[in-house]
């Protein structure tokens, strides 16, 4: 496809999504990275601080920052194109780039605030001045190392590309010069200095957020969540686009040794993809990686097939299937509303009993309190919204101040424990709890809890409204 055609697709395209933005209600996960930029720290549990300082620049007005994310589609598509035609001639790079955004979890990446959108931009600019460099400019290193280096604030698995290039050029006799060796060198110190502050800030937490197990545990197989892995790879591509990725990858094994920029292609995408195996098999979640490594696994296998008879029916099958999953995933995503369910919330709240303090909000997980956290009032420096306390650290929620908490005072709360200098201020005060059933740990720590009222929830789900009378913490 020529340019003079694409920019007008790129154009609607971004159109049809800034107009899927402004008549859709926020996601849970939007909503979660609202909260996170209003709470900012040098990493969160999942994943590098980039996503809530990006959304924090736009200041309190979140739609704004929703609308940048169409933006970021059409530029990352841009910069798609800009890395293909680099490397082949622009009938491929103009098809990449459509095969691209025909991709499910390009477009909902498109409209929703998260880390991939701008962390693939990155990851592709970076791209771009790698194959410059690659073509004998070597200043060019130094262009992508930055470039890799911010795509690593976003997302880990950003990393996986910068390191199979480093590996490629290491292992190829003619980018040993010293120039080179310098290049290569400012890609890892880029790369290092970005990921550094989660880093630290995971040590700090003894690496809670990002351990997955032991070592010994760490090559094991595990055929059930690897089903569930590989569905959600799935839904995330559709069915054709792995099958074909798995085809493309043994192709551009065989030929690397016969084409000169299968080379370049293997060092890009090979290790991104070798890890979304590993992550496959683990049960994990391999869509980033995969991602990360499918632009220039694609425009290898397009410029491959094109004069192959079976192109046009083949290309049109996998198009047309990745069109259909695209569609459905936006659909689901679209039917979610959780405005009605917080308005039903807040109005229980009139069903309270006066306490001093007021009532507040308790949800049954992260992400129920991410998104009623979005449209109810908050109280100072604590979230508008808790989740029951709990003594394991399993998310975000647990590193913010929380009803549990006892802060520092001078009066003394118990004249029996005269050294205790802490008090917590929600003693005594009443809440509203929405979940699917009753926890202990809200049992436990209010005199009386009784169910109020029934709410449909997205999905088809019924959530029950519990007033929660007189907390009063859990016994030891």
């Amino acid at each position: 496809m020529k340019a003079k055609y694409l920019l007008p697709l790129l154009l609607l395209l971004t159109g049809l999504r800034v107009a899927w933005v402004l008549t859709h209600e926020v996601a849970p996960s939007e909503a979660y990275y609202w909260m996170c930029s209003h709470r900012l720290a040098a990493g969160y549990f999942d994943g590098p601080a980039g996503t809530a300082f990006l959304v924090r620049a736009f200041g309190e007005n979140f739609e704004m920052a929703r609308l940048f994310w169409p933006a970021l589609g059409f530029f990352c598509s841009c910069v798609a194109w800009l890395f293909v035609r680099r490397i082949y001639d622009e009938a491929v790079a103009g098809w990449s780039v459509v095969f691209l955004n025909l991709l499910p979890v390009f477009n909902t990446a498109a409209v929703e605030v998260g880390p991939l959108m701008p962390a693939l931009v990155s990851v592709l600019a970076g791209l771009v001045f790698a194959r410059v460099a690659w073509d004998g400019r070597r200043w060019a290193w130094v262009g992508a190392g930055l470039f890799f280096g911010v795509a690593v604030l976003f997302r880990y698995e950003a990393v996986l590309v910068p390191a199979g290039l480093v590996a490629g050029a290491l292992f190829s006799v003619r980018y040993r010069t010293p120039a080179d060796i310098f290049g290569l060198l400012a890609i890892a110190a880029c790369c290092a200095l970005a990921l550094l502050p989660a880093l630290l800030w995971n040590a700090s937490l003894e690496w809670i957020p990002v351990a997955g197990g032991t070592w010994k545990t760490a090559w094991e197989i595990r055929p059930l969540p690897f089903l569930g892995s590989l569905a959600g790879l799935a839904m995330a591509f559709s069915v054709p686009v792995v099958l074909a990725v798995v085809v493309g990858l043994r192709f551009l094994v065989r030929n690397v040794r016969r084409h000169g920029r299968a080379v370049f292609i293997l060092a890009s995408c090979g290790v991104a993809w070798a890890w979304a195996l590993y992550i496959l098999l683990r049960g994990g979640d391999a869509v980033a990686a995969g991602l990360f490594g499918m632009v220039p696994l694609a425009a290898f296998a397009l410029s491959s097939v094109r004069k192959s008879p079976l192109a046009v029916p083949l290309g049109g099958f996998v198009a047309a299937v990745a069109l259909l999953a695209s569609g459905y995933s936006l659909w689901v995503g679209g039917r979610i509303s959780w405005k009605a369910v917080a308005d039903q919330v807040r109005g229980s709240a009139r069903d309270l009993p006066a306490a001093e303090g007021g009532g507040f909000f308790i949800a049954e997980d992260a992400n129920q309190a991410a998104i009623l956290g979005y449209y109810l009032p908050g109280e100072g420096s604590y979230p508008p919204v808790f989740v029951p306390e709990s003594p394991d650290l399993s998310n975000q929620f647990g590193l913010w101040p929380s009803y549990a908490d006892f802060v520092e005072s001078d009066r003394v709360a118990d004249e029996y424990f005269q050294e205790q200098k802490g008090v917590n201020p929600f003693i005594g005060r009443n809440a509203i709890y929405l979940g699917h059933d009753l926890p202990q740990t809200i049992k436990g720590a209010f005199q009386d809890v009784q169910p109020l009222r029934k709410v449909s929830a997205p999905g088809g789900r019924d959530l029950t409204i519990y007033l929660c009378l007189g907390y009063q913490t859990l016994p030891l």
